[in-house]
């Protein structure tokens, strides 16, 4: 049995609690210990301690865990799971968007939007959004073998733009105040979305009409086979226990189905750079952290087949002007006001891109396809 510990706040000097901070002073969290790596059961070492929440709240006492096997990175101490929604200040979520910047609304019917439904159609599928001709498929194809194009023409989703589904089921985890499953809807799926913060299902369903039940994935009792499309977009490292999460995600989806996933990098040239000043350690939301192989093992385990995994520099500037904060002054509170990206952050981001020319997985970022064997 895990050790509960009853902890209180501690203070930093300076600084005033986050603007929605939800929680109480102190906030009283319990905690437990979590000695064994939540992939294969080894016995962890020890890698940081002392470890702060240097983005939302003062609560401090954090450390974390390293496999010698898997080379995983979990959180002990780490807040028990009815303590976690402490730690997402109210709004943290309601008005996060899942679709790194494309937004949600009308398509248009200009030729710049006849274009990429054209490129939807012939490269992803979405064959109902425009009516096809011989010389409007070649021109698809022509437009879809561009990569810039392409790309453009998917939202920059990239891995969150799956093939289309014929009357496809798409469950977004994580899905934050649902704009990502407002356009995924306008493309013809049928969407669902399960998030742990209420502010967020509150405004999906009024922006959007969607309805997010809340909570963790497990509480959803969604059926058997349900969907044809899984995805989570930062999602996994706030599991306190991928493999049941992952064997759940297999449960809910149909033979055949894909499962798109996004996580920090553990083992890319930011984590390695910046070390425990990673902003991507994010104690005590992010609980699990992974390298390529550990993802792949643990998706594996839970039945999955991999169909393609690399890592990419998605918002690198950013990660390492916030780990460079944190890094000169502790903490990096009030980062949503941070809009302009230093000198040193440019030529990390930089050096991550020239890189990953050489070195597939120097990426801040993991993504990894998988499918639901037919069998």
């Amino acid at each position: 049995m895990p050790r509960t510990l009853l902890l209180s706040r501690r203070h930093h000097a300076g600084g005033s609690l986050p603007a929605g901070y939800a929680g109480g002073d102190p906030m009283n969290v319990r905690r437990e210990t979590a000695g064994a790596c939540p992939l294969c059961g080894t016995a962890g070492e020890t890698r940081y301690t002392e470890l702060s929440d240097r983005l939302e709240t003062y609560e401090s006492g954090f450390g974390f865990q390293r496999c010698p096997r898997c080379s995983v990175l979990w959180l002990s101490p780490r807040p028990e799971r009815e303590e976690l929604p402490k730690f997402y200040p109210q709004g943290y979520y309601a008005y996060q968007t899942s679709d790194d910047g494309a937004a949600a609304g009308g398509m248009g019917r200009g030729l710049r939007d006849h274009l990429r439904r054209l490129i939807l159609r012939e490269v992803f599928g979405y064959a109902h959004l425009v009516r096809g001709g011989r010389w409007s498929s070649w021109v698809g194809r022509l437009l879809g073998a561009i990569p810039s194009l392409r790309r453009r023409a998917a939202f920059d989703w990239e891995e969150l733009l799956p093939r289309f589904v014929p009357n496809g089921r798409l469950l977004d985890v994580g899905c934050g105040a649902a704009t990502y499953l407002a356009r995924m809807r306008e493309l013809g799926w049928d969407v669902h979305g399960v998030d742990l913060s209420p502010d967020a299902a509150r405004a999906a369903q009024n922006r959007y009409g969607i309805p997010v039940k809340v909570g963790m994935l497990p509480e959803a009792r969604f059926p058997d086979g349900m969907f044809s499309v899984v995805t989570m977009s930062h999602v996994i490292e706030h599991v306190p226990d991928p493999p049941a999460h992952l064997a759940e995600c297999r449960r809910i989806m149909a033979p055949g189905g894909r499962l798109i996933i996004k996580t920090p990098n553990l083992a890319g040239f930011a984590s390695r750079l910046f070390g425990k000043h990673w902003v991507a350690l994010d104690p005590p939301r992010h609980l699990v952290l992974f390298s390529p192989q550990a993802l792949r093992e643990c998706v594996q385990q839970a039945g999955f087949q991999v169909i393609r995994e690399r890592s990419h520099p998605a918002m690198a500037e950013w990660n390492a002007r916030i780990s460079l904060f944190i890094r000169r002054q502790g903490h990096a509170r009030g980062y949503a006001r941070i809009t302009r990206t230093g000198f040193a952050a440019w030529v990390c981001g930089l050096i991550e891109r020239l890189l990953l020319l050489l070195w597939p997985w120097a990426g801040n970022e993991l993504r990894l396809v998988a499918m639901k064997p037919r069998s």
